[in-house]
Formats: C-alpha cells, structure tokens, sequence
C-alpha cells in the first residue's frame, strides 16, 4: 500500500515537472494522513477560497484514503496519540523536520509498503524504513 506524502498529492496541482509521474503514482491509490489533508486544506487555503471542498476533490479525484491513528498511548510527556509516541522514539534516529517525522511515522503504522514524496529530505530516513519494511519513492 502507497502512503502519499502532501508533496505528491500537490504536485497533481501544480505546473511542475514532475506533475505527470506524480498524478501516474496517485492514479493507483493509496493513504495519507489525516496530517497529510491538514497540509492540503492550509496549501490551498493561502491560494484559494473555500479550501476545504477542493481538498476533498482532489483527494477523491485519486481515491486516496485518509487515515487517522486515534490509540493512545503513554509517553514521558503523559498521553499523547500514536503517531506522537512513535515519532518522539524515532526522532533521534531520522532527524527530520516535525512534519516529515510524522509521516515517516504514519507510514510505519499504517502498514505502508512505500512513502511516495517529491521531498527529498525523506532519503535520510531510507535506512530506517527500510528495516520497517516502506520503500521510499522518491519523484524526482
């Protein structure tokens, strides 16, 4: 299962060079994140009126689902939610910006087989989704 990182699912509209082989790698399907459709909604909102039901068609124009990971979960902080629990063990061994980290962590525990970005800071975390089993597809 593809996990489509916001970069990707943006590029579909965007006049960018890489816009075809993203639309290509939508085209198959796949998940994002709730996170992910936050950063759609916020991108559009600052280039469009009424964000909100574009978001909604761009997505379904894929048919990408969003997904969320309510579980709880202990942490040094108290409760927190799953995806935080999981980014906060792994932040020293990826070391990248929050944003990122929380994709990373969706990936891995949404059961991804592969993290499609165009952001190429996502390479600094091969090595360890590697070891998760999430390829990094890289559109470049």
């Amino acid at each position: 299962m593809k996990y489509f990182d916001t970069s990707v699912i943006l590029l579909s509209i965007l006049n960018d060079p890489r816009r075809e082989r993203a639309i290509m790698e939508l085209e198959k399907g796949g998940i994002t994140s709730e996170l992910g459709f936050v950063e759609l909604v916020s991108y559009l909102s600052r280039n469009m009126t009424d964000p909100l039901p574009n978001a909604v068609s761009i997505i379904n124009r894929f048919n990408i689902s969003v997904r969320s990971l309510p579980k709880i979960r202990s942490s040094p902080m108290g409760e927190t939610t799953e995806v935080v629990h999981f980014a906060l063990r792994i932040a020293e061994e990826v070391k990248l910006r929050t944003l990122d980290l929380l994709h990373v962590s969706y990936a891995v525990l949404l059961g991804a087989s592969e993290l499609v970005t165009a952001d190429r800071e996502f390479l600094r975390a091969k090595a360890f989704l590697s070891r998760q089993g999430v390829e990094v597809n890289l559109l470049e």
